[in-house]
């Protein structure tokens, strides 16, 4: 498929850049064209064996593509009842320029390479600034979706942060703190409860995006699952006092070995591993005993945080057995932590202003989603009616209020 515009390309070195970039982008738009014109003859053939007919030759069709303007023969049946599946009746354009341009800052490629991959492929000058107006078009979009109002349940509700740098004026690159807040809903649901950007990662600061949590609606929670940040039980009880606090186990136990001799870490881990890998809170109670008897001497504190911590770590025992591996971390989170960091990679981690970093997380939010919605995690269904019991059973007796000035 290569052929003619490799030819060129060797006919005509040595190139200057924007003849390369010309050649380059004729040579992949002639190949869109074979590739597009090959399905459309496939899509025929499969409708005919399917549908029974005969074919009646093609009419020409432009269409605008990621990568110019090519002309297709389209395919026509005798009976006119096949249509291409992969093409809009009437559509002459096959990706809009706005939504290249926001798929790609989504993707994680900045402004100023974006601008440069799309005057490559569609053959136009765009400067990152022009990029920059199409994505900010995002801006009231992603304002909406963290102010947007928020269901009155959630079963369990993940808190966690990530550093980025950001720049600000006056005081050039400087660290800063994207708190965010994942909801998972009795059936499973997942739903990305709101992002929010603020100068460090601090127990006073989580209080105040649970307030907001509350103010936009959301007044009753199981669970609040964290990293053992110092004050978050208080920050969360003075918000949702009826709520309880799971501390993530994989993050104590990676804390944990990391305070031990490399000898002991193996053993140690398989000790550990006794206690929030047994069948029920009792036999991890009994572990927790036989952990300090092993470990007391050697490493007191280490088995003294344990002890006086069990209560959060060993929370998730009290919820069904087939969400234990979802309570007792916070991987959901993580995970959708690791694909936002994706994006800023790209960037050296880099934000220009604090409504880029905004894009970004309304951006993969919105993907992540999207994509949630699709498929509910497994186990929910089963234990849908129990979670909705607990919340009744929980929130029922009495309202909740507040304890502090909203």
């Amino acid at each position: 498929m290569f052929n003619r515009g490799a030819h060129l390309v060797r006919r005509r070195c040595p190139l200057d850049q924007d003849t390369l970039r010309i050649l380059l982008r004729e040579a992949v738009r002639e190949t869109v064209s074979e590739v597009l014109q090959i399905l459309l003859e496939a899509d025929r053939e499969a409708f005919l064996r399917e549908h029974g007919g005969k074919k009646n030759g093609h009419y020409p069709r432009k269409l605008e593509t990621a990568f110019g303007q090519v002309h297709l023969r389209v395919p026509r049946d005798r009976e006119g009842r096949y249509y291409p599946a992969f093409l809009h009746p009437y559509a002459r354009r096959l990706v809009d320029v706005g939504e290249v341009a926001v798929a790609l800052y989504a993707a994680g490629v900045s402004q100023r390479k974006a601008a440069e991959v799309m005057s490559l492929l569609l053959g136009h000058r765009y400067s990152h600034e022009t990029l920059g107006a199409l994505t900010d078009e995002i801006l009231e979009a992603a304002e909406a979706f963290r102010k947007r109002p928020l269901p009155e349940e959630m079963a369990f509700v993940y808190l966690d942060g990530l550093s980025l740098k950001v720049f600000r004026e006056g005081e050039g690159i400087v660290r800063e703190t994207v708190y965010v807040a994942l909801g998972l809903a009795p059936d499973g649901e997942r739903r990305v409860l709101g992002f929010w950007l603020l100068p460090t990662e601090n127990a006073t600061a989580w209080e105040e995006v649970l307030r907001e949590l509350w103010q936009r609606g959301l007044r009753r929670v199981l669970l609040f699952i964290t990293d053992g940040l110092p004050g978050m039980e208080e920050a969360i009880r003075r918000v949702y006092p009826l709520a309880q606090w799971q501390v993530c186990v994989v993050h104590r136990v990676r804390s944990s070995l990391a305070q031990v001799r490399a000898r002991d870490r193996a053993l140690l881990a398989q000790d550990l591993k006794g206690i929030y890998g047994a069948r029920s809170r009792v036999e991890a109670l009994e572990a927790l005993e036989r952990f300090k008897e092993a470990w007391g001497a050697r490493y007191p504190s280490l088995v003294t945080a344990w002890w006086e911590d069990s209560g959060a770590l060993l929370r998730f025992y009290d919820y069904p057995q087939v969400l234990w591996p979802y309570l007792r971390s916070t991987n959901l989170m993580e995970r959708f932590i690791r694909e936002v960091r994706r994006g800023t990679k790209v960037r050296d981690h880099k934000f220009p202003k604090e409504e880029a970093v905004y894009k970004l997380l309304y951006l993969e939010s919105e993907r992540q989603e999207g994509r949630w919605a699709e498929r509910r995690l497994k186990g929910f269904a089963e234990v849908q009616e129990v979670l909705e019991g607990m919340l009744r059973e929980r929130y029922a007796p009495r309202t909740q209020t507040l304890t502090h000035k909203s």
